[in-house]
C-alpha cells in the first residue's frame, strides 16, 4: 500500500545519547507489526509553529513515519513520536479528511504502541510516555500542553497542564495550560512523585511505577494543590511554594517499556458514552495476548467537549520526554471513520442443534459448522479486498464433500459461494478472498462457514481456542474461536415396542419403548429427553411435539408417553422419535406408523336383492339374491374391550304407495327369526378387536340358505317391483 509520511529534516539529538537513542528507536521500528501506515489524508502532524521549548529554542516536533533504519524514506514501518530527551510530538486525525470519532456511533480503533526496551542500552532513566486524546479544542491540531509560547514537556505528556510555577495557587490556572475540551487515556512510563514546588514533577504522587489512567486535562478538578504559599527571605531567596498532584481515574499498574509492541483496542459506546480499552489483547504474531488488561471507563462527561460539530471528535496521540529519553512509537491498525466493522467466530453443533459457547462440550462425531462472521457497521469506505487467514479448531476432521467443497460463504443479501478444498491445508484456510465488498449499500455482512466432524475420542478432550486474521487495506481484525470439549463417545439406543399401531380418532395413543447405553451404563430417566415429530401423511404437514424427560416414576430406560388424539390429523401418521441425554448423546431416529382409520366402519354393497316370487296364498320365506357384501372394518387397538355390534331395521318395501304384504326378517344360526320392521333394531352380528392394524369381518359371508336376512310374505299381494332401505347401525359398545 502506498503511504505518505511526515518528517522533519532537522533533528536535535544530545551527542552523549545519540547513538543509543537511535539504536533503541530502530530496534522498535524493525519489529513493527503489520499496520495501516500514515496516510496524509487521514492524519495531521501537530502544529507547534507558535511554540518554543522551555529553553527558548525551536520546537522539534517528531511525529513522522519512519523506516526500520530510522529514515523517513524506504520501507516505512511506524510513526516515531519521540526518541531522545526534551522532545514533544503530536499526531491528530484529519477531521476534514474524514478521520474522526463519531460520538453517535459505535467506533473501534486498534493500534500498536512501543515504549522502548526494558533498560536503556546506555545509562539513564526513561522518558514520560504517551497519551491517547479525544479533543474538541478550538486550537485543533495546534493544541498541546503550553503556557504562552512555551511548550509543555515531561509529566504533561503533551496533554495535561504545566506545573512549573510555585506561585500558582489556582487549579484552573494549571488546567488552562492543558489541551482544551479533552479527555485523555495516559500510558505513563515514569511516576512523577517528587512534589517539588514549581518542579513539574508531582502529578503521580501516590502511584508507584508505570501505569495507565484517564481523566479530563482541561478540568480544574483534575488538579489538586499541595504545598504552602511561597515566602521571600533575605537577599531575595524564596522557600515553600505550591505544587500539584493529579486526580487519576482508573489507575492500572502495567509494564510499558519492555522492548515489546503492545496492542491497544479502544471502543466507543454511543449509548453509554463510555470507552472500553483492551491493552495487550494480542501479540504481534496474532496470538492472544498474555494477561490482557480490559477496562471500561466511567461515562465520559459530554460537557467536557463543549459543542461538538457534526458529533465528530478529533482523536490522536501526544508524547513528551524531559531530561530522560524514550522511543515512543505508534502503528495504526484500524480507523473507524474509514470502516467500522467487526469479526467474530462461532461454532454450531449441527447434530445437537445448538450454539457452542466458550467452555461448552460436543460429542464425538457431531457435525460442526465453524463460522467466521464479518459485519460492516459504518464508515465512509466499503470494507473490501478482505482476505481471511483461518486457523481452524483442532480435534475436528475437515473433509470435502462430493463436490469438493469444505464450506461456503453466505452474504446478507442471500447470495452464497462454495469454498473449495484447495484453500484447506491441514487445519488452516489460508488466503481465502472474500469476493464481495461489505458496505451500507451492499451486503452488510458475510459468514464464512467451514464444515467439520468432531473426532471420536476415548476420553474427554479439550479443544483450545484458535486465532484467525481478517485482513484488508482499511481494517485488520483478529478472531478467536470458542474453546470447547469433545466428550467421550457414549452411544445411546432407542427401541420402540411397535412399528405400527392403529387407533380410534377420538382416543390417545400410547407409545412405549426402551432406552439404553451400549456400554451398559444405567439410564437416569431425568437426564434423558424425548424429541418427537408427527407427520400427517395425508397433507405432508409436520408437527414437532413438546420435548419432555423420561419419567422418573418408570423403570430405568423405560419410554412411556401418550400422543393426544387431536394431534393425529392424518389417516396415517409417521411418528419420528429420538432421545438425547444431558451430555448431548443422541440416539438414531425411530419411526412408528400410527393408523387412524376410524373407530369402526361398515362397507355395504347396496346392490343386494330378494328373489322374484309368484303369488302365494300362505306365509312364505323369500331368499336373498344379488351381492350381499356387508363388511365391518375395525381399525382400533387390540383389546378385549373393543367390541362391536351390527344391528339393522327397516320401514319395509313398497311398490309405489302399496306396501309389501309381509316383512323383512333376520334368522340366526339357531333358526330363530326376528322382524326388522319399525323400530325393532335387531342384532345382526358382533365381534372383538383381536388383530393389529385393520381387522375386517365379512358379516354376510357367514350367512347360508337358512341364516341371514330374508323377506317373509304373508299371502296374496299386488304385483309389482318393491323397493326399500335397510338401516344399519354399527356400535362399539360392549
Amino acid at each position: 500500500m502506498g503511504i505518505e509520511g511526515f518528517f522533519n529534516s532537522s533533528v536535535n539529538v544530545k551527542a552523549a545519547s545519540a547513538a543509543s537513542a537511535l539504536a533503541e528507536q530502530n530496534a522498535g521500528l524493525s519489529t513493527a507489526p503489520d499496520n495501516l501506515g500514515l496516510d496524509s489524508t487521514l492524519f495531521t502532524k501537530g502544529d507547534f509553529s507558535d511554540y518554543k521549548t522551555s529553553s527558548g529554542g525551536t520546537v522539534n516536533n517528531l511525529a513522522s513515519l519512519m523506516s526500520a533504519t530510522g529514515s523517513p524514506f524506504g520501507d516505512l514501518r511506524a510513526i516515531r513520536m519521540t526518541y531522545n530527551t526534551n522532545q514533544a510530538a503530536a499526531i491528530w486525525s484529519n477531521v476534514g479528511g474524514g478521520n474522526y470519532i463519531d460520538i453517535t456511533k459505535k467506533q473501534t480503533l486498534s493500534m500498536w504502541l512501543y515504549f522502548g526496551p526494558k533498560t536503556h542500552t546506555s545509562t539513564g532513566d526513561f522518558g514520560d510516555g504517551m497519551a491517547f486524546v479525544l479533543q474538541n479544542s478550538s486550537l485543533g491540531v495546534k493544541d498541546f500542553s503550553h503556557k504562552g509560547t512555551t511548550l509543555g514537556a515531561g509529566e504533561t505528556l503533551g496533554v495535561w497542564g504545566l506545573d512549573n510555577d510555585n506561585s500558582v495557587d489556582s487549579p484552573k490556572t494549571i488546567a488552562d495550560t492543558a489541551i482544551q475540551d479533552s479527555w485523555a487515556l495516559e500510558f505513563d512510563t515514569t511516576a512523577n512523585t517528587a512534589g517539588d514546588p514549581g518542579g513539574a514533577d508531582g502529578f503521580d504522587q501516590g502511584i508507584s511505577g508505570q501505569h495507565i489512567a484517564y481523566g479530563y486535562p482541561h478540568d480544574p478538578t483534575t488538579y489538586i494543590r499541595g504545598g504552602t504559599p511561597p515566602k521571600t527571605g533575605l537577599f531575595g531567596s524564596t522557600s515553600g511554594g505550591y505544587y500539584y498532584t493529579q486526580h487519576h481515574t482508573g489507575t492500572v499498574p502495567v509494564t510499558l517499556h519492555d522492548g515489546q509492541w503492545h496492542h491497544l483496542t479502544i471502543s466507543w459506546d454511543p449509548t453509554t458514552f463510555q470507552a472500553t480499552y483492551s491493552f495487550n489483547d494480542k501479540n504481534p504474531d496474532g496470538s492472544k495476548g498474555t494477561n490482557p488488561i480490559t477496562e471500561t471507563t466511567d461515562p465520559i462527561k459530554p460537557t467536557e467537549f463543549g459543542v461538538v460539530p457534526d458529533n465528530h471528535l478529533r482523536w490522536g496521540f501526544t508524547a513528551t520526554t524531559g531530561d530522560s529519553y524514550e522511543a515512543n512509537l505508534i502503528a495504526f491498525e484500524s480507523i473507524p471513520s474509514s470502516v467500522e466493522g467487526d469479526a467474530t467466530a462461532t461454532i454450531k453443533d449441527e447434530t445437537q442443534n445448538k450454539d457452542v459457547k466458550d467452555g461448552d462440550s460436543v460429542n464425538s462425531n457431531d457435525q460442526l459448522a465453524i463460522n467466521y462472521n464479518l459485519t460492516y457497521d459504518s464508515g465512509r469506505d466499503s470494507w473490501d479486498n478482505i482476505v481471511a487467514d483461518l486457523n481452524l479448531p483442532s480435534g475436528v476432521t475437515y473433509t470435502a464433500d462430493s463436490n469438493g467443497n469444505i464450506g461456503k460463504i453466505t452474504y446478507s443479501d442471500g447470495s452464497t459461494k462454495d469454498i473449495k478444498s484447495s484453500f484447506l491445508s491441514g487445519t488452516s484456510v489460508n488466503g481465502y478472498p472474500v469476493d464481495k465488498s461489505l458496505s451500507s449499500t451492499g451486503p452488510t455482512s458475510a459468514t464464512i462457514t467451514i464444515n467439520g466432524v468432531a473426532k471420536a475420542v476415548s476420553s474427554d478432550t479439550t479443544v483450545a481456542s484458535t486465532r484467525s486474521k481478517i485482513d484488508s487495506d482499511t481494517l485488520i481484525k483478529d478472531v478467536d474461536s470458542p474453546s470447547f470439549t469433545i466428550k467421550k463417545s457414549k452411544p445411546i439406543n432407542l427401541s420402540l415396542d411397535k412399528s405400527n399401531v392403529s387407533v380410534s380418532p377420538d382416543k390417545d395413543v400410547g407409545i412405549t419403548g426402551t432406552v439404553s447405553y451400549t456400554d451398559g451404563t444405567a439410564v437416569t430417566n431425568s437426564a434423558v429427553s424425548v424429541y418427537a415429530k408427527l407427520k400427517d401423511n395425508d397433507t405432508g404437514m409436520e408437527t414437532t411435539l413438546d420435548t419432555f424427560p423420561l419419567s422418573s416414576d418408570d423403570a430405568s430406560g423405560k419410554l412411556n408417553f401418550s400422543i393426544p388424539a387431536d394431534k393425529l390429523t392424518g389417516t396415517t401418521n409417521d411418528l419420528e422419535v429420538y432421545v438425547m441425554d444431558k451430555d448431548g448423546n443422541k440416539s438414531t431416529t425411530s419411526t412408528e406408523v400410527i393408523s387412524k382409520t376410524g373407530a369402526l366402519s361398515l362397507t355395504v354393497n347396496k346392490g343386494y336383492n330378494f328373489s322374484n316370487v309368484n303369488q302365494v296364498t300362505a306365509s312364505h320365506l323369500i331368499t336373498r339374491s344379488g351381492n350381499w357384501d356387508i363388511t365391518v372394518n375395525d381399525g382400533r387397538q387390540v383389546s378385549q374391550d373393543n367390541v362391536w355390534h351390527l344391528s339393522a331395521d327397516t320401514d319395509g318395501l313398497k311398490s309405489g304407495d302399496t306396501p309389501f304384504n309381509g316383512e323383512m326378517v333376520y334368522k340366526d344360526n339357531n333358526g330363530d327369526e326376528q322382524s326388522l320392521m319399525g323400530d325393532n333394531l335387531v342384532d345382526i352380528a358382533n365381534g372383538v378387536k383381536t388383530q393389529d392394524g385393520e381387522q375386517t369381518t365379512s358379516v354376510s359371508k357367514a350367512w347360508n340358505s337358512g341364516m341371514g336376512i330374508f323377506l317373509r310374505s304373508n299371502g296374496l299381494m299386488t304385483a309389482g317391483k318393491y323397493t326399500g332401505e335397510i338401516n344399519w347401525t354399527l356400535s362399539d359398545t360392549l
